[in-house]
């Protein structure tokens, strides 16, 4: 591979870099049958089919090659890592469902390595995981879809910087209503074990920083503050440093390490919609970053994942990088989103959502 110079910065910043779910290196190996990564996932449909046991087959593998990608986070100095909420498929359904007791012994391996590292692993359960929705059975299964994440950690001897990140979801037509559904869910309807992991975040159409800021201080909850969506995309009344200030007196009061989200918008992105995609890569880190704070690279819907922290450990001189380990940069980037965020379901989101925020 060519790999081409970077343009060398400085910074203070002496935490953690990270990146979510997915290895590109270990994924794109040849040939696939040994490719490794931890979204192994079926339909309902294959359910059915093949059976409940073979569904927890994928579990086992998926497990299994998450031990693979701790082992090489660890070789290229990457110590924080967000697991894949596919780990389990189905594990948190309403009639499917099932505990992880069966891969006890495996979670516990899997979490002992991390944990012998000096790892902090981290999940993110998707944008279903609705704790201010009006239907109650919406509501009951972001629990189950919390209480499955929590059970894993758990399970793998993970401390409570383990956390388990959501955003505070939709507003539906009423936010002020939907904010009083967020904290009653939290308060009365999470178990403790769930609510000592949990943190929220703020995205870039329904809750700014701000607005979550004083959810999560009334209820003691940590806040991972994602930089680009605030400043860029839905940014609050009050300035970053003011909300990381306060978010952190949160994250020490608690006893628990700050997380914070980094990521930039694709080159060239004008619109809304075109913002809300990630660029592959980060050039640059925040000015004045704690040294004592971990930041995951938000990059789950581009490809380069630990592309992005090496890059950003060659800009900054963070970590000694291996030569093997890196791949160029993708030269054909694109505007376009991914996934949930696509244009037409985004366009979407923002009518919903254009009464009650600044555009972020």
């Amino acid at each position: 591979y060519i790999i081409p110079d970077v343009q060398r910065r400085e910074t203070t910043f002496k935490g953690r870099l990270g990146y979510a779910c997915l290895n590109t290196i270990l994924r794109n190996k040849k040939p696939a049958n040994q490719a490794v990564f931890c979204s192994r996932t079926c339909r309902l449909d294959s359910l059915s089919k093949y059976g409940i046991d073979w569904v927890k087959d994928l579990g086992r593998k998926n497990l299994e090659d998450l031990i693979t990608i701790i082992q090489w986070n660890e070789e290229n100095n990457i110590r924080f890592f967000r697991i894949s909420s596919e780990m389990f498929p189905f594990a948190s359904h309403a009639v499917h469902g099932y505990s992880l007791e069966y891969c006890t012994s495996l979670l516990a391996r899997a979490g002992e390595l991390a944990n012998r590292y000096g790892h902090r692993l981290t999940t993110h359960p998707g944008q279903y995981t609705q704790l201010g929705s009006p239907r109650p059975e919406v509501v009951q299964a972001a629990i189950r879809e919390l209480e499955y994440h929590s059970e894993m950690l758990d399970r793998m001897g993970i401390g409570l910087d383990g956390v388990i990140i959501v955003h505070g979801g939709g507003v539906y037509g009423d936010k002020i209503a939907t904010i009083e559904r967020i904290k009653k869910s939290i308060r009365v309807l999470l178990r403790q074990n769930v609510r000592n992991r949990l943190v929220l975040e703020n995205d870039e159409l329904c809750y700014n920083a701000e607005e979550l800021l004083s959810i999560c201080e009334e209820l003691d909850i940590p806040l991972v503050f994602a930089d680009y969506h605030h400043d860029k995309l839905n940014p609050s009344s009050i300035p970053p440093s003011v909300i990381i200030q306060r978010a952190n007196a949160i994250w020490k009061r608690r006893g628990m390490t700050p997380k914070q989200h980094l990521s930039e918008p694709r080159p060239g992105a004008i619109t809304l919609m075109e913002k809300r995609a990630h660029a592959d890569r980060c050039e640059t880190l925040p000015p004045d970053l704690p040294d004592d704070i971990g930041m995951t690279l938000k990059l789950a819907y581009a490809k380069d994942k630990e592309q992005a922290v090496l890059h950003l450990y060659r800009i900054y001189g963070l970590q000694p990088v291996i030569q093997a380990s890196l791949r160029p940069p993708n030269a054909n980037g694109t505007k376009e989103t991914r996934g949930r965020k696509s244009n037409k379901r985004a366009k979407a989101s923002a009518a919903n959502a254009s009464t009650v925020l600044d555009p972020n």
